[in-house]
């Protein structure tokens, strides 16, 4: 009966911890104003566009105008995208990217996006995502391919791809170490791009070697057990008892 009452309360202490642990995990990889709302060094040019690269992101591509678009008010806070049609070329190639800092373990990397259309006649395009381990896009990591309207039809089944809503990718087993770097583009049209984010997913083997902050772990003072706990970005982990 005591040994479960301890792991009830190991339990409750475990969830409290779970936004801390998460956080070390996510630490070491970010995506700089992946929801574009960052509009500092961009300039106002009417209506609801602004010219300019968005803070934290980088182009080669020079024609920078009409670069990120005011949607409205979302969760009582202005939200602005990014439209990849002026701020990436196919030929010669230039993407819209960043670098994204450098896993501190093994595992998958997710990268996660929301698509929209800008304007009622750009409804047409192939958008390319993709993950690279660096420096210079040295090893294509993950690569998605989102496409949307009628030129996309499925020969086959007739199905019209819909490029809307929400997309991720995932780069697998990423080494400790990598140096990531983000890239998106476009064939055509006038998709916007929103909500960037990248997840880190550790194994099971390095779950157990998160850091976890003093606090997280208790000693059950009968059987002289010290319990602490593994928690991953997307699953919670049962309690790990350490002898």
């Amino acid at each position: 009966m005591k040994t479960n009452i301890i792991k009830k309360a190991l339990s409750f202490i475990a969830a409290a911890f779970i936004t801390t642990a998460a956080n070390n995990a996510h630490a070491a990889i970010t995506v700089t104003n992946g929801d574009f709302n960052d509009i500092t060094g961009l300039t106002y040019v009417g209506d609801v566009w602004y010219n300019g690269i968005p803070s934290g992101w980088n182009t080669d591509f020079p024609n920078t105008f009409y670069t990120v678009k005011y949607t409205g008010i979302t969760n009582g806070a202005y939200n602005y995208v990014a439209n990849l049609s002026q701020l990436t070329v196919t030929s010669p190639f230039a993407a819209l990217w960043q670098s994204v800092g450098t896993t501190d373990y093994t595992g998958d990397v997710t990268l996660k996006f929301d698509l929209s259309e800008l304007t009622p006649s750009g409804t047409n395009w192939e958008v390319g995502a993709a993950i690279f381990q660096g420096p210079n896009f040295g090893t294509l990591l993950a690569l998605g391919q989102i496409k949307n309207g009628s030129p996309y039809t499925d020969p086959g089944t007739g199905v019209v791809p819909n490029g809307l809503g929400t997309f991720e990718i995932t780069a697998p087993s990423v080494a400790s170490g990598s140096l990531l770097q983000i890239a998106f583009w476009t064939t055509g049209g006038t998709p916007g791009l929103d909500n960037v984010s990248i997840i880190p997913e550790p194994t099971t083997l390095d779950l157990i070697s998160l850091p976890v902050t003093a606090g997280a772990y208790m000693v059950d003072m009968i059987s002289k057990n010290i319990y602490t706990c593994g928690i991953n970005p997307r699953k919670f982990n049962a309690l790990t008892i350490v002898y």
